[in-house]
């Protein structure tokens, strides 16, 4: 190939990168990123209003972890969680212990044991001394607007540190 033909090839391969560079970087989107719908946001909710104990119980039941003016509470901790004198070796001499449960509390301020749940816990005992201890505290329910709602109660307890 002479010199004059290798510049014509040159020429049009650039042109031909060009256009192809320039509708790669079009403005046109992408069909796969544009709705075919307009998206529709769900209106927010308004607050209930106080003494609305009927729309207070709809709201707690259909979200047991609803935002509330005031949380459930146990009364008193009685009989304790966790019992030292019944407390297996393998649970004392542990460095690290924990456990995590939640239950949902009804508005009378008793716990709903089918709900209960160990979410975390080092030692099933742990678990299981805590899920007898709950079943007989008394609470206070959570409050929604001056009404008492039922609404899911979190407990957690550590002791030592985790090995690094």
């Amino acid at each position: 190939m002479n010199l004059p033909s290798i510049r014509v090839l040159a020429r049009t391969h650039s042109r031909a990168l060009a256009f192809l560079l320039l509708s790669a970087c079009s403005s046109a989107p992408d069909p796969d990123l544009v709705p075919d719908q307009p998206v529709r946001l769900a209106p927010t909710m308004a607050p209930v209003r106080n003494g609305d104990c009927a729309e207070a119980r709809r709201r707690a039941g259909a979200q047991v972890d609803l935002a509330v003016d005031r949380l459930p509470r146990p009364r008193a901790i009685v009989p304790p969680p966790l019992p030292v004198r019944s407390m297996p070796a393998a649970v004392r001499t542990a460095k690290y212990n924990a456990v995590k449960i939640t239950v949902l509390i009804d508005t009378l301020g008793r716990p709903v044991m089918p709900t209960f749940a160990v979410v975390t816990s080092t030692h099933p005992w742990l678990g299981a001394s805590v899920r007898s201890a709950v079943a007989k505290w008394k609470f206070e329910p959570a409050e929604l607007a001056g009404c008492k709602v039922p609404r899911q109660f979190e407990w957690g307890a550590t002791s030592g540190s985790r090995a690094r």
